[in-house]
């Protein structure tokens, strides 16, 4: 289960891509002498989140997380061995209409969504 600024997301379709990204200080690189230093200051740890087959609603669902430039997003983290809330940003958001029915001029059926969150 995931949450996004307090409010539970839909189940999301496995798996869930987790990529841990090393953010190094302003002296980190090659030194004069050939030695290399780096310096780590913080490590990140980045999400790829789809949801197949979903409801119209549930898809509106995940189109609020569009609404703000960063949230708190609540999941359980593999590298952290329980659930965590980090402030993110959505770095990339596709939706496509998996199947169609239109029925009195409103369009339902089924959607997939994929949402790539970064953290901050």
């Amino acid at each position: 289960m995931m949450w996004w600024n307090g409010k539970p997301l839909p189940i999301p379709s496995p798996p869930i891509h987790y990529e841990y990204r090393n953010i190094e200080g302003t002296n980190s690189g090659e030194t004069l002498g050939g030695m290399y230093s780096k310096k780590i200051i913080a490590r990140k740890e980045d999400l790829l989140v789809t949801w197949e087959g979903i409801s119209e609603q549930e898809c509106a669902v995940i189109g609020e997380i569009n609404k703000a430039t960063y949230g708190t997003l609540t999941y359980y983290s593999p590298a952290a061995g329980k659930f965590v809330s980090r402030t993110m940003h959505i770095e990339n958001h596709t939706d496509e209409i998996y199947s169609a029915d239109l029925n009195m001029g409103a369009l339902g059926g089924t959607f997939n969504a994929t949402v790539q969150f970064r953290q901050r």
